[in-house]
């Protein structure tokens, strides 16, 4: 509260004013003839990578919502509008390397370098992730989940999406806010675990003797999540994305 960038606003269907409020482990800022870009990095204590699927379910809005503001705000940041680069995970972690045969210092730090490789959603330009990583020619990044074959364009393997998509994701995490909110405001405390594939929140959940979930008790189900491809589910957000505008403009006339 009261710092140079503002708390994430929202008004929920009751008139309760609902806000966000947290801090981002760092932003940075490269810039070349076209614009001016801004990208997330957040620390974690074991290795993440952003799933679009825990996304639209709802389940991973942190990044995004850290995107969204510094954008929002990039005047106050740093001078003048930017666009998406991406968001980023890095592990923090003291790594050991295995090899079956002598390792020169060269050697060792370039296997250490694959080690904190970064994670997460980039911005599918080449330009921009060679401001990323001033080393790339061709071939996979050491450094950020991009690659660039030899005809200049980004590989199959690269972690992208366009600038577009970006805005929708910005726009969808923005709308899961108000739904989570008003949720909330309605009394949902109805106990629903998810289940993607064989992964569950209360393997390592701290709230178990509260929640007392247990499937044997009639009414305790978990909320089975499908998982779909990438494009699948940008799909899915514009189409969520087109009704709410739909639905926006039926209410004002």
């Amino acid at each position: 509260p009261k710092q140079k960038l503002p708390a994430m606003k929202f008004s929920l269907k009751n008139g309760t004013k609902m806000e966000l409020i947290g801090r981002i482990d760092r932003v940075d800022k490269a810039e070349d003839e076209k614009s001016v870009y801004l990208r997330v990095i957040d620390y974690k204590s074991s290795e993440k990578d952003l799933n679009i699927n825990e996304i639209y379910y709802g389940l991973a809005l942190q990044m995004l919502t850290y995107l969204d503001i510094i954008l929002e705000n990039s005047v106050t940041l740093i001078g003048k509008p930017a666009d998406p680069a991406g968001v980023l995970y890095f592990h923090v972690h003291n790594p050991i390397i295995n090899s079956t045969k002598m390792l020169s210092m060269e050697d060792l730090e370039a296997e250490l370098l694959k080690k904190f490789k970064m994670n997460g959603l980039l911005l599918g330009d080449e330009s921009v992730i060679k401001l990323m990583d001033h080393t790339l020619d061709s071939g996979d990044s050491h450094i950020i989940s991009a690659g660039i074959k030899k005809d200049g364009t980004l590989s199959k393997r690269s972690k992208v999406t366009s600038k577009e998509d970006m805005n929708d994701l910005r726009r969808f995490v923005r709308s899961k806010y108000v739904e989570t909110g008003n949720a909330i405001v309605d009394g949902a405390v109805e106990i629903s675990p998810y289940k993607m594939k064989d992964r569950t929140p209360c393997t390592f959940c701290s709230f178990k003797t509260v929640c007392q979930f247990d499937e044997s008790m009639e009414g305790n189900r978990f909320r089975k999540l499908q998982v779909q491809p990438k494009e699948t589910i940008l799909a899915l957000i514009r189409g969520e994305e087109e009704e709410h505008e739909e639905t926006d403009h039926t209410t004002e006339a």
